[in-house]
């Protein structure tokens, strides 16, 4: 019987693990729906921008436009990342692809850059993490972040990268992200964004050339559009990694709870069997008893 004392143990132990991994299913869930919806409306938000940016392009052809955030150096010596990871772990392979990549960038600079240093402004505790980990420099980490991306310190962080690329203490700067697709789909993005590019063809462009009146003058859109897209970009990646850490947490709760569900299946079938077994026995020894009495 202790067997089956412990198969009872073990049912009502992984009975209590599937109540704690569906509510947590429950919670991504909800917080899932909220991510996405921010995440559409912020990239409507950073493709419009790019649009204007476009537009502004093709308006001002003859001013020779320019901004210190598209001025490309002479020189690449120094480069910036800025990575966007998770606070917190049980969410399938979330921040294992990401480290995965870090890694493999950093890998790849060595080898094939040499000359380039590499420093990071680390967005979450886990990319943190593993960078005291591997031991790799990074200029700041923001750990202690809430669970809206959209009330993160995006300002503050562009400001200070803006300020270094200006002054040519960086000459590149990169944003490596998880981006959202779906629950089930998101990718590890590498992306450089400083310095910056339209992001749109003159084609795409060209549509909508002349339909809009620039006020108080096409420079000082174009001045003002310029910082805003770069921040858009690195809010959109915030929002992005944000949206996939709750899809991938969600999937692997969903996953662990069905899990438990046919483990729990499996023992108590085996449960009943031990238990059959037993009475069988049982009745068989109390036959045996009958019949040496006769």
């Amino acid at each position: 019987m202790a067997g089956l004392k412990e198969i009872k143990r073990r049912i009502l132990s992984v009975k209590n693990t599937r109540k704690i991994t569906y509510a947590m299913k429950l919670v991504s869930a909800a917080k899932l729906r909220k991510a996405q919806e921010a995440v559409a409306s912020s990239r409507g938000y950073t493709e419009t921008l790019n649009e204007i940016l476009a537009e502004l392009l093709l308006e001002a052809a003859g001013l020779d436009l320019r901004h210190p955030l598209m001025e490309r150096h002479s020189e690449i010596k120094n480069v910036r990342l800025i990575i966007v990871g998770g606070s917190r772990g049980l969410c399938g392979a979330y921040n294992s692809n990401l480290q995965k990549k870090i890694d493999q960038v950093y890998k790849q600079y060595s080898s094939e850059h040499p000359g380039v240093t590499l420093s990071a402004t680390l967005i979450g505790k886990k990319p943190a993490e593993h960078f005291r980990r591997r031991k790799y420099e990074y200029v700041k980490s923001y750990e202690n972040l809430g669970e809206d991306a959209i009330n993160w310190p995006v300002d503050d962080i562009c400001r200070e990268i803006e300020n270094a690329f200006v002054a040519e203490e960086i000459d590149q700067v990169f944003l490596m992200y998880t981006k959202f697709k779906s629950a089930l789909s998101q990718s590890v993005e590498f992306d450089k964004i400083l310095p910056l590019d339209a992001g749109i063809t003159e084609s795409e462009a060209e549509e909508g050339r002349g339909l809009t009146i620039f006020e108080p003058s096409v420079k000082e859109v174009f001045d003002a559009v310029i910082p805003r897209i770069f921040r858009s970009r690195v809010r959109q990646a915030c929002l992005d990694s944000k949206a996939s850490e709750h899809g991938s947490r969600m999937t692997s709760m969903d996953s662990a709870t069905k899990n438990a569900g046919e483990l729990i299946d499996k023992l108590t079938l085996t449960h009943n069997k031990l238990r059959q077994a037993g009475i069988t026995g049982e009745l068989l020894d109390i036959m045996g008893g009958v019949e040496a009495l006769k």
